[in-house]
């Protein structure tokens, strides 16, 4: 790399927040123009390694670090890199995750202003002498303290001489005096000795937690805690798990001493070693600590020296300890298992190697298989609470922030929003009913106004007012998770000591739990605004009109007069022209009146308006599928989908029906990875021998133990121990005693030492155990290319196990033309499917159970297998429209030629079959149509075939039952079409439906009823995607303990992504993080393979529509095109039914048509249509990311967008105010800038505005 500096820094900001030993620092920097001839990828990756080296700068090797990446031109916001040891930074790594995300988030590489964010957190670690002469130093303090006991080195060993100190003492040693004073150097001897036999070794920076756990694991008959000086003993770095007298030191600045005494220590007059507490009041303090071993409260004292029981097998915590557990009979109640170590209860079947399966919720085989379980239980009925909220704020107070811009620093204003009003309204169980009632006795008043400056404060105290009157509170408001929670977030954070549980994506809340207080989104169950609710559940609003939020400020608070000027309305930020009209008109006749704008009284009418149109529709919501469903969707889920998930479980799944995937799925499920796999067969090629193991599809076991492989020519076992599975000591030398989040009952110690034990087994019973620890191979890997060379090329690592998530593609959307208008004899017609989701689930085909798995040659033919298949496959090249689905250029793409795909090329296709071919997992029924329209299968890989289950001839499919129901509920509650209007026509219409849709309508129940119409739609179109939900989401911790937080950084089972302080003094950190791949679990409600399946006979059935029309089909959308008509030519026939074509213009006027369409890309279009109703020419546009007010129209409108694709020009900017959340959850509104320009490159655009797709070649035939 180049010594050229390649980069300007624009700015560089640091933060400390030493309680938790984090440091931030934030570089905003550009990258120097790149030279003329100088390659530009190789110069920026030169400017991006020299700024990580810059921003590192400081940062010891035993620090965790993690990065953050942004840049105006990400699209989707800033990525990360994940914490890990300073040391094993890679700033290839760093710039590997940069450019990717770079790629996907932007047009591609320039040199705009960048920011790099990195976070270093410092370990506790520790090796040299104390630091400072001066008097009240730590020093100084220590030599004060009559409990403190200086340890004065100068190596590097003051930890392991502490710990000597410290167990001399309480060992009550004879020579403990000599030890504390290292009279003739016994305090570094016995320190040596202890680290000899304790294996361990201290770095030449020091030890930290890594080494702590290595000595803890060495004296299981001690507790050591080390605390942190300053802190009052409040703020532990680090406590073990040991069982006995503790062994107490204090760190600070690198330096370890011995505490012998909590009390003089941290001057108090008791101290409560379990919850780390001084207090002087003895009456006063209440520790809720259990002890581990009696299981008695309070703890028992750790002092004392372990005691081990004959009968149960377990330690304890001296005699009382002992005497507690016989006198209150926890001897007869757990043991520890002397096979596999495990602690159990004495009442239940133990056999070893079963786990408790929280899915099938018993005892199972480790490797067993599980399913989706039905859900038996009921909603709950009594002892709730439901609130309901919403907030009105003010805008006034700015926020600044510099951004540099073409070398030039450039201001940018935010308004924050600072709540003034809040409404609620509450009912519980003994008034749900009760519509009028003002007043319930059990929980008081039903609505509520908070209108001070402590808003959020006295709302947040009402609310906490009811933790002890109900079991269940649940708080509701319309958008809470984006706008009104962040409020009562942004407080909890700032405020209190709370740490609610959370569920977010991104910054926005999709619930927040204190304790049993519940805070849920309505908008995650109603996908509409609020103003829409009252149509959707058919009652009418209470407060008609309009309200001018931007006249919310301190000045206009007790304003009384004349109607406030129009722009307070923000006339200009309405969707169309009717809309301003109306408000416009309405505005006019109340200035006509002269009407009195009484603004307190207009503002709390307005919000109270909101908060019953919020009530009334979420209790009618629940009402309704409560009765219909027996789920209640606010208390048993927080989304639509869960609730869905739930209403299907709980009503219509047959046990043993829909199979849960194993984690690894179903041939490297027995936790081989494809590492493991490249061992053994490596193995096998070097010794010449046949190796039984799990990618040939065989399980082994060995003296009735399973093991990763086995010879049985040689009787050799072959064991590949993964570094997390089995608790390699050198790669996991954090927290090896914590319990582990698959199994609380296991630790990396207890997996280390259970390795050890089951070879030991295997060997003493004549088996030769060859074993190889995952770190070992990786590193023989990286220096061995014989050994890689083999092993990648070898067809069981070659080709990775089948992931079923691979197959699950999204919808179809895209372009065929950019411009079009109908000529003389055409009509451009737009059609989509009636309920294509709920089509897919009725009629559609779907897998039960779990598959039988074939690999390569033992693979089936396609036409007799169902499920899912890896394959490679050869596109035709003269395929207007592809079949199969691709991953490409982060997009959904459809191309003949996988090369000139991902190139994105232009020019005519010269590929080899080779680079055309697509490898990918699909499902069969979409590789079989692809055979069908020219694809030839090269390779198959792995089919996973499934047992499957379709609606034909009264066979019900898997969801025909629930979608049934539904369809039914939907069709009454629309009432009768416009068409039946004698008795006749309607026994004729429940007739006609009946033998299309084998439902029976009840003459009687169709009745407009909007309510029921919507439950029935939002059952219908939600309830397919909870199968499909992604597995091991990242999830948000609030952290105000600094033993929390470096147990959270040194947790073996965990990825720490990202790390915010709060405030200024950073006193509350919001850590977000995820399960390592190893450590996470099966979703108990999640089956890809059934989500897959749905999407893919989703796209088949539009596929079926653009096979027909060819290239007449000029934009398709998931279950929607946009064709051109001809007479004589292929039209699509419309109907009534699930599942049918409808006609998307009808509403404009039966036969209405499209007249000109223009597309700048997939849900990028617009088009001027005919309305037969109202006998003119109309226009709609559609804009995805853009929300086209009237303002936004003046700029992107049909004639813009026309322009912009038929005489390409630069991109055009739209100025909109938008409402966004910051990083510490407070809510601003800014005036963002977007860029609009039209892009379509899913297919190769030629110069008339037509396409086809990459890859295509026209056939000599044509």
């Amino acid at each position: 790399m180049s010594t050229v500096q390649k980069f300007n820094i624009v700015k560089d900001a640091s933060k400390k927040i030493h309680r938790f030993r984090l440091h931030g620092r934030t570089l905003e920097f550009k990258i120097k123009d790149i030279p003329h001839g100088t390659e530009p990828v190789g110069w920026v990756k030169d400017a991006i390694t020299q700024i990580v080296l810059k921003g590192t700068e400081g940062v010891k090797s035993t620090d965790m670090v993690g990065f953050t990446f942004c840049s105006k031109d990400f699209a989707r916001g800033q990525g990360w890199m994940r914490f890990k040891p300073a040391a094993e930074v890679s700033v290839d790594d760093v710039w590997e995750k940069i450019s990717s995300i770079y790629q996907s988030n932007s047009t591609g590489l320039n040199t705009e202003t960048f920011c790099l964010g990195i976070t270093s957190v410092e370990m506790p670690v520790g090796k040299g002498g104390p630091r400072g002469r001066n008097y009240n130093t730590f020093n100084e303090e220590c030599a004060k303290r009559r409990g403190i006991v200086s340890i004065n080195n100068k190596d590097n060993l003051c930890l392991p001489r502490a710990l000597s100190v410290a167990k001399a003492y309480v060992d009550k040693d004879p020579e403990a005096r000599k030890i504390r004073r290292d009279i003739g150097q016994l305090q570094g001897k016995r320190a040596r000795e202890l680290m000899t036999s304790a294996d361990v070794s201290i770095p030449e920076e020091g030890a930290g937690i890594p080494e702590l756990q290595q000595f803890q694991r060495h004296l299981q008959d001690y507790k050591i805690t080390v605390y942190t000086y300053g802190s009052k003993g409040r703020d532990v770095i680090f406590e073990g798990n040991g069982v006995g007298p503790p062994l107490n030191l204090l760190h600070h600045e690198g330096h370890y001493n011995v505490i012998v005494s909590l009390k003089a220590t941290f001057c108090c007059g008791y101290f409560c070693d379990e919850c780390h507490i001084p207090y002087n009041d003895k009456k006063a303090h209440r520790c809720g600590g259990t002890c581990p071993g009696c299981r008695q409260s309070p703890s028992c004292s750790s002092e004392e020296l372990a005691v081990k029981c004959d009968s149960c097998k377990r330690s304890f915590r001296g005699q009382k300890c002992f005497d507690n557990h016989l006198q209150h009979s926890i001897c007869t109640q757990i043991r520890r298992c002397e096979d596999c170590f495990k602690v159990v209860p004495t009442n239940r079947r133990h056999t070893c190697g079963e786990i408790f399966c929280k899915i099938c919720n018993k005892h199972c085989p480790a490797d067993h298989l599980c399913y989706i379980q039905p859900d038996t239980r009921s909603p709950p009925t009594k002892d709730f609470l439901f609130i309901f909220y919403d907030l009105e704020t003010r805008q006034e107070t700015t926020r600044q922030e510099v951004v540099s811009k073409n070398g030039k620093d450039e201001v940018r204003t935010s308004l924050l929003h600072e709540p003034n009003l809040c409404v609620s309204n509450q009912c519980c169980h003994h008034c749900i009913q009760e519509t009028k009632l003002v007043f319930c006795q059990p929980c008081g008043f039903r609505q509520k106004i908070f209108s001070d400056e402590d808003v959020i404060s006295n709302f947040l105290d009402h609310i906490f007012t009811f933790r002890k009157k109900f079991k269940n509170v649940t708080v509701l408001a319309h958008n809470g998770g984006g706008f009104d929670h962040q409020f009562i977030f942004k407080y909890i954070l700032s405020k209190t000591d709370i740490t609610p549980d959370l569920i977010m994506r991104g910054t926005k809340l999709i619930s927040m739990t204190v304790g049993n207080i519940n805070f849920i989104d309505s908008l995650n169950y109603f996908p509409m605004a609020l103003s829409k609710l009252p149509k959707a559940f058919g009652f009418s609003e209470l407060k008609k009109g309009y309200f001018p939020h931007r006249f919310n400020t301190v000045a206009h608070q007790n304003y009384v007069g004349p109607m406030p000027p129009l722009e307070y309305y923000d006339p200009d930020n309405v969707k169309d022209e009717k809309a301003k009209e109306a408000l416009v008109k309405w505005y006019a006749e109340k200035v006509e009146q002269n009407y009195v704008f009484d603004f307190q009284k207009e503002i709390v009418d307005y919000c109270i308006s909101d908060v019953n149109i919020l009530a009334q529709s979420c209790l009618k919501f629940r009402d309704l599928v409560i009765k219909e469903t027996n789920v209640c969707p606010f208390m048993e889920a927080t989304t639509i989908a869960s609730s869905c998930n739930k209403v299907y479980r709980r009503n219509f799944l047959k046990p043993n029906t829909i199979g849960i995937i194993p984690k690894r799925g179903y041939r490297w499920r027995d936790n081989q990875s494809k590492v493991a796999i490249q061992w053994l067969v490596w193995e096998e090629h070097q010794r010449g021998v046949n190796i039984h193991h799990a990618a040939k599809g065989e399980e082994v076991r060995v003296a009735g133990v399973k093991v990763d492989g086995y010879c049985e020519d040689t009787k050799q076992v072959f064991e590949f121990e993964g570094c997390y599975y089995h608790g390699c000591p050198r790669c996991f030398t954090y927290q090896r005693d914590t319990p582990l989040h698959k199994d609380p009952s296991e630790t990396l110690n207890s997996k280390y030492d259970t390795t050890l034990a089951k070879n030991e087994r295997l060997r003493s019973l004549g088996y030769e155990v060859i074993e190889m620890w995952e770190c070992d191979f990786k590193r023989r890997l990286t220096d061995n290319k014989e050994l890689q060379n083999y092993t990648e090329t070898h067809p069981y690592v070659k080709q990775t196990p089948l992931d079923p998530r691979d197959a699950f593609y999204g919808g179809r959307t895209g372009n065929t033309v950019e411009y079009y208008k109908a000529m003389e004899d055409e009509k451009i017609k737009y059609v989509d499917v009636c309920s294509l989701y709920p089509w897919v689930c009725k009629y559609g085909k779907f897998p039960v159970g779990h598959p039988k798995v074939y690999v390569g040659s033992e693979c089936p033919p396609l036409a007799s297998s169902s499920g899912l298949v890896k394959c490679k496959i050869l596109p035709p090249r003269d395929l207007f429209h592809p079949v199969l689905p691709q991953k490409m250029n982060d997009k959904l793409m459809f191309v003949l030629c996988r090369k000139c795909g991902q190139n994105l090329n232009y020019e005519k296709c010269q590929h080899s079959n080779e680079e055309r071919a697509l490898t990918g997992t699909w499902v069969t029924e979409e590789v079989l149509k692809a055979v069908e329209m020219g694809y030839t299968i090269l390779e198959i890989y792995e089919v996973w075939a499934y047992e499957t289950i379709q609606f034909s001839n009264n066979v019900s499919g898997l969801f025909t039952t629930m979608m049934n129901k539904f369809i039914k509920i939907k069709q009454e509650s629309s009432g009768w079409p416009a068409n039946c209007k004698t008795d006749t026509e309607k026994d004729q219409y429940i007739e006609r439906f009946l033998q299309r849709e084998d439902i029976h309508l009840e003459f009687s129940k169709i009745v407009d009823n909007p309510g029921l119409r919507s439950l029935a739609k939002l059952m219908l179109n939600s309830f397919w995607g909870k199968f499909g939900q992604r597995e091991n989401q990242p999830k948000t911790s609030i952290i105000n303990n600094t033993a929390e937080f470096f147990k959270i950084m040194s947790d073996p089972s965990i990825y720490v992504n990202t790390v915010l302080p709060i405030g200024d003094e950073g006193n509350t950190l919001i850590v977000n993080w995820e399960y390592r791949e190893e450590a996470s679990d099966s979703l108990s409600t999640v089956n890809v393979v059934i989500a897959a399946f749905v999407t893919a006979q989703a796209r088949l059935k539009l596929y079926d529509s653009l096979e027909k029309l060819d290239k007449r089909a000029l934009y398709y959308d998931t279950d929607s095109v946009i064709y051109v008509s001809r007479p004589k030519e292929y039209d699509v026939p419309t109907g009534e039914f699930v599942g049918d074509m409808t006609d998307e213009l009808e509403k404009e006027g039966l036969g209405s048509y499209i007249t000109e369409f223009v597309s700048g890309g997939p849900k990028n279009y617009a088009y001027k249509f005919w309305s037969t109703m109202e006998q003119k020419e109309k226009v709609c546009c559609k804009v995805k990311g853009i929300s086209l007010t009237l303002e936004v129209q003046k700029t992107v409108n049909f004639d813009s967008i026309k322009d912009m694709v038929l005489t390409p020009d630069e991109p055009v900017y739209i100025v909109a105010k938008h409402i966004e959340r910051t990083a510490e959850h407070e809510v601003v509104t800014k005036n963002i800038k977007k860029r609009y320009q039209p892009n379509s490159t899913k297919r190769k655009f030629l110069e008339d505005h037509s396409s086809e797709p990459f890859g295509y070649k026209k056939s000599k035939n044509m």
